[in-house]
């Protein structure tokens, strides 16, 4: 049976590059990056490089980019550490858990926390943001790109508010980073969140960019690493796979756009050549990345069928008791409930073919013509 991955936007396959690049460190470079001896600078020679080669992607500089763990620890770090006590956040109600549960928590401690709900087009309207804003607003975050959705947001608009309002921006890019060009010397965010298993790097290890003259006191205590941020020894390998993978995924990258749209074509092309009925909520959104609903399907049972003939895609989310359950993201959307509940996340990538857009195209309509 065939098999193929569309499930890119939740996690993407090692590249085998990066792979080969990780294996070879973890065999012959086991020096701890802090020692001072041969062993331990070589190590840090690796650190350093992959730190060049993030910021030669996002073209900023190298001393703003520190290692994390993943793209949740660098939300944490750059959320809690810019916070003082009694402070105003603006964000989002569609932004990803690793936002979310931060900001109820802190408003658990005291902060005060104002959630702006997308529009029809999957976007934070900015012009809401400036309205929300006050003279207590200590931070405003704001996801790039919605990862249910693909809807990308007006950063360099809201960036002029928070500019304007002397306000710190945070950006969670961990969805962008590799599909679009991100120019951090042209987007005046303040802190960037990315993580490398998003752009065929390795799981387990993020970044944090950290806009020069913006202060962050250290949520965790330890030894002085990545300016006392993210303190505890590096993963050597898993930094370097992350340095490649971002280079290899950012070089060229128009290119790899117009690929990846090209298989969009050729995949909404096969299901009206099949007469499927389908719904793709965003217009403006990730390259790659196809909320699809399909009227009068059961979300669920048709990612289950998929399933069963090789393909992974993605559903919205289920409840404990097993039943369909619309996703909160897309209803936040005003999309309709039911059709919430037909709705897919089919995302593509650098590994598909056409033959396996073709494959994936024939297996979901014979599924729906079935179905129905």
């Amino acid at each position: 049976m065939k098999k193929v991955y569309c499930d890119i936007s939740a996690t993407t396959p090692i590249d085998i590059d990066v792979i080969d690049l990780m294996n070879d460190i973890n065999k012959n470079i086991y020096g701890n990056p802090s020692s001072v001896h041969k062993y331990g600078q070589k190590s840090h020679v690796i650190i350093e490089k992959a730190r060049i080669q993030i910021a030669n992607s996002l073209n900023c500089h190298q001393e703003e980019i520190i290692f994390t763990g993943c793209g949740t620890e660098s939300n944490n770090i750059a959320i809690k550490g810019i916070l003082k006590s009694n402070s105003h956040i603006i964000s989002s109600s569609y932004e990803h858990p690793a936002v979310v549960n931060i900001l109820k928590q802190l408003k658990h401690k005291g902060h005060d926390i104002t959630l702006l709900k997308p529009e029809k087009d999957g976007k934070i309207n900015p012009s809401s943001i400036k309205k929300a804003v006050n003279k207590k607003t200590k931070l405003i975050t704001i996801m790039f790109s919605n990862n249910e959705l693909g809807s990308l947001n007006d950063i360099h608009e809201i960036s002029n508010i928070a500019n304007k309002n002397n306000i710190p921006l945070h950006v969670d890019a961990v969805q962008c980073v590799g599909k679009i060009p991100i120019d951090l010397q042209k987007l005046k965010v303040d802190l960037l969140s990315i993580s490398a298993h998003k752009f065929y790097g390795p799981k387990g290890v993020g970044a944090l960019f950290i806009r020069k003259g913006i202060e962050l006191k250290p949520i965790l205590d330890g030894g002085g690493q990545e300016l006392n941020l993210r303190p505890g020894t590096e993963n050597i390998s898993g930094i370097a796979g992350m340095g490649l993978a971002i280079s290899k995924a950012c070089e060229k990258i128009d290119e790899k756009i117009a690929y990846i749209k090209s298989l969009e074509e050729r995949f909404i092309e096969k299901l009206n050549e099949n007469n499927i009925d389908f719904i793709i909520h965003i217009k403006d959104r990730l390259p790659g990345l196809l909320a699809i609903g399909f009227p009068n399907i059961d979300g669920q049972s048709l990612l289950i069928a998929l399933d069963l003939k090789g393909i992974a895609v993605s559903f919205g989310s289920a409840c404990s008791s097993g039943t369909t359950k619309a996703s909160q993201i897309l209803l936040d959307a005003n999309i309709d409930e039911n059709l919430a509940k037909s709705t897919l996340r089919i995302s593509f990538g650098k590994i598909h073919s056409f033959d396996d857009i073709d494959y994936v195209a024939k297996q979901l309509s014979e599924i729906i013509k079935r179905i129905k």
